[in-house]
């Protein structure tokens, strides 16, 4: 497993590497000096094998072994400036939570000075690890986590870089029912966003807008707040698609595709939009709503979106011309303006049933 781990980050050095094995883990707050070197991030696909092999460890070792391996890493990826760190500490703060004798207090500090390290004036990414923090404080006081993330706002400012920030303080408020602040929240978060933005990085961004206010819907009373969380829903889900569909990855659309049908991801028996339906009067009509849905989001969206049947449907082995094969690596390139369409449409789908 070790050697696996080294090729996974192609480390020479054998001792700069994390051994993840070893005895019950106890809390070191002590701070080391930040390195000059450039914040870099891993594949995705890497650091969630790495967080498999969490869970692997937890059940067949128990939390302490889980716990070490968690923060040997955590260090690892502090060390080279990585912002798979944030997912590792996402990992960690609840094992520590579940599986020591440590108090909340003794937790925090040791995030207090993981936090203090992270390099977040080279790489504004880093400051999603005040999410974690805020996450902690919810585990036992929604109004402390509140205040922690307006203090970090206060701090570093209503900005693109706070995105992820300003969008969980929006959640955190609406789960206290102060929905007049959240809704003003969420308005000044969505004037963060054009089409200036690197595309997915729009796409991603737009998908947990929409996420939060059919949020903040859950927690309104009045019918028309539930036809808009069906709304927002069913937006995001399209923006969740959208982040996948990219002509030069198309497996990745299809992939996602069949994970929904086959309800490995997606929205269709959680609890709230199942009571939704159900408070809507739809429960007659969900399946053939959800079809219409489906629908446009896999077959009439690529088209919207830019990409052709051809491309939708490319196999490993299709002839291309170099033109093509040119377009389809520039897609990316291409900036997100057509969500105002997806939205009509999705609102037009919707006001059917509705209706």
């Amino acid at each position: 497993m070790i050697e696996f781990f080294k090729r996974l980050f192609h480390i020479r050095n054998k001792k700069r590497y994390p051994e993840y094995i070893g005895s019950n883990p106890e809390l070191d707050f002590d701070n080391t000096l930040q390195t000059s070197k450039k914040p870099r991030k891993h594949p995705d696909a890497d650091v969630h094998k790495l967080m498999i092999e969490a869970t692997r460890i937890r059940k067949t070792k128990g939390y302490p072994a889980a716990i070490k391996y968690l923060r040997d890493f955590a260090e690892y990826y502090l060390e080279e400036q990585n912002t798979a760190l944030i997912t590792c500490m996402n990992k960690l703060i609840p094992y520590m939570k579940r599986g020591t004798i440590q108090d909340n207090d003794e937790i925090k500090k040791y995030l207090e000075g993981i936090i203090s390290r992270a390099p977040t004036k080279t790489e504004p990414y880093f400051l999603n690890l005040h999410i974690t923090m805020a996450n902690l404080f919810r585990s036992y006081d929604i109004e402390e986590a509140t205040t922690y993330l307006k203090n970090t706002l206060e701090k570093h400012g209503y900005t693109i870089d706070t995105y992820n920030i300003q969008i969980h303080l929006t959640d955190l408020l609406s789960e206290n029912h102060k929905t007049t602040e959240a809704k003003a929240s969420l308005l000044h978060a969505k004037t963060l966003l054009n089409d200036k933005l690197e595309r997915f990085k729009l796409i991603k961004m737009q998908r947990k807008w929409h996420r939060s206010y059919a949020y903040l819907n859950l927690f309104l009373d009045n019918s028309n707040n539930k036809v808009n969380y069906l709304f927002h829903r069913f937006v995001e889900f399209a923006l969740d698609m959208a982040r996948v569909l990219n002509p030069i990855h198309i497996d990745q659309f299809h992939e996602r595709k069949d994970m929904y049908y086959k309800k490995e991801r997606g929205f269709v028996d959680t609890e709230s939009y199942n009571k939704v339906i159900q408070e809507l009067d739809l429960e007659q009509r969900k399946d053939s709503l959800l079809k219409e849905i489906y629908g446009f989001c896999f077959e009439e969206m690529p088209a919207i979106l830019g990409v052709s049947e051809r491309q939708l449907h490319y196999q490993p082995g299709d002839q291309e011309s170099l033109e093509e094969l040119r377009q389809k690596k520039i897609f990316h390139r291409k900036p997100f303006k057509e969500l105002p369409v997806l939205e009509d449409k999705i609102n037009h789908i919707v006001q059917k049933y509705i209706k």
